[in-house]
């Protein structure tokens, strides 16, 4: 085996996908007389960990090689978002709504999405809309800059801290399955939502990649909350510049109604959870070396 291919040449990121890759095609095939085409899955799952080593052996090869194998992550979260919403139902075999509608019955005499439509105009959606549209752009922006500096290690960390975020995320999209309010108080939704340019982009976004579950917790307020947790720490003017954008990501999600108020916190949650992760591995020299957060050979070749 080329010695760019051994584990030890597998960054964390490389390594958390990996481990989740095979995890999850664990759980199919356990689970498999529910789901017709756990071979195609199998053998998606197959493709992913090949085009993770060879991207891994891409990177020692050439600065676009590297490039990509540093950037792969975004696609990977389009790709593991979409499948994990066609395994909702997987493990447990029926939706747990349940829980948070009588959790937020308590908490709120009117249920969020509906109140929303109370004060519902296009200029609030468009508001609304482009705190959602942000979260597209929001972990680009960040990374960008600190991958821009030769010190790669805080481009590491919050590449880290994401993926961390989203596959605690998809754990418990398939233990805990979710649809959303757009689908359980559809019947109280009875304002129609209309707004300008950006509600017409995420309308169709949400049409040609939008999915049914994946609502609790919210991996987009996770994944903004991350990337904007380590603008605050090394860019501060970055982070006040952003703080905008996620808090109307936030709204947005609930505004929507493709999340409860409940799935905006279990984000929030989640994304302060992997941002401490990250800083708790950074803190323990067996955790650094274990991992490979910071591979020695790549900290010096840029």
């Amino acid at each position: 085996m080329p010695d760019t291919l051994r584990w030890h040449a597998f960054n964390f990121v490389d390594r958390l996908y990996v481990a989740y890759s095979i995890g999850l095609g664990v759980v199919i095939i356990i689970f498999r007389e529910r789901l017709p085409a756990w071979p195609l899955y199998l053998a998606i799952h197959a493709v992913s960990l090949a085009v993770i080593a060879a991207l891994v052996h891409a990177a020692t090869r050439s600065r676009a090689g590297r490039f990509l194998h540093d950037w792969y992550p975004l696609l990977m979260f389009i790709v593991a978002f979409e499948e994990i919403s066609r395994l909702s139902l997987l493990v447990v075999d029926h939706w747990q709504d349940g829980y948070i509608l009588a959790l937020e019955a308590w908490l709120f005499p009117v249920p969020p999405t509906v109140w929303f439509g109370r004060i519902a105009s296009p200029l609030v959606t468009e508001i609304m809309e482009i705190g959602y549209f942000s979260y597209f752009v929001l972990l680009m922006i960040v990374g960008g800059v600190l991958y821009r500096w030769p010190d790669k290690r805080p481009f590491r960390q919050v590449m880290a801290a994401s993926v961390i975020s989203y596959l605690i995320c998809y754990v418990v999209f398939i233990l805990f399955p979710t649809e959303g309010p757009a689908y359980t108080l559809a019947a109280q939704h009875t304002v129609e939502l209309r707004g300008g340019p950006f509600h017409w982009l995420v309308l169709l976004i949400q049409k040609h990649a939008g999915v049914h579950g994946n609502a609790f917790p919210s991996s987009h307020v996770a994944a903004g909350f991350v990337a904007l947790l380590f603008a605050w720490k090394y860019s501060p003017r970055l982070g006040w510049a952003l703080a905008p954008f996620v808090l109307f990501l936030c709204l947005g999600a609930v505004y929507d109604r493709y999340h409860y108020a409940s799935d905006v916190i279990g984000g929030l949650l989640v994304g302060a959870l992997a941002f401490w992760m990250v800083f708790r591995i950074e803190r323990s020299p067996w955790l650094l070396r274990a991992t490979n957060l910071h591979p020695p050979d790549e900290v010096h070749s840029y």
